[in-house]
């Protein structure tokens, strides 16, 4: 894993950032990966008809649209791979700092 790459950290701000960081790698690479059927879903989304195309139909179009390039189904990535660097590694972070916050909280009280 990622964790066991990076320098450990004795330290709260340490471990922040350490959680920070991994949020952040694996919700860019997971938001980066997924993105096209992002790129599918937004376009469905933008269609003003009650009759709801099939994904597939809808994939053929987007498709079209981008000459049947994938690097053009990555168009905007950038803004998309940074929003969920930030996100991922805020959320991440703070979800580790809480559960180790609870958890220790949690185990005090049991054997006290």
């Amino acid at each position: 894993p990622l964790r066991n790459a990076l320098p450990s950290s004795q330290t709260r701000q340490g471990q922040f950032a350490l959680n920070f960081v991994c949020g952040a790698c694996l919700g860019g690479a997971n938001s980066t990966l997924i993105y096209p059927v992002n790129v599918v879903k937004s376009y469905q989304q933008k269609q003003i008809s009650s009759n709801r195309e099939s994904l597939l139909k809808s994939c053929k179009k987007v498709l079209v649209e981008r000459d049947y390039k994938v690097r053009k189904l990555y168009r905007g990535v950038q803004l998309n791979f940074t929003r969920a660097l930030i996100s991922w590694g805020i959320i991440n972070a703070t979800y580790e700092t809480c559960m180790t916050i609870f958890y220790s909280q949690t185990v005090k009280n049991h054997y006290n």
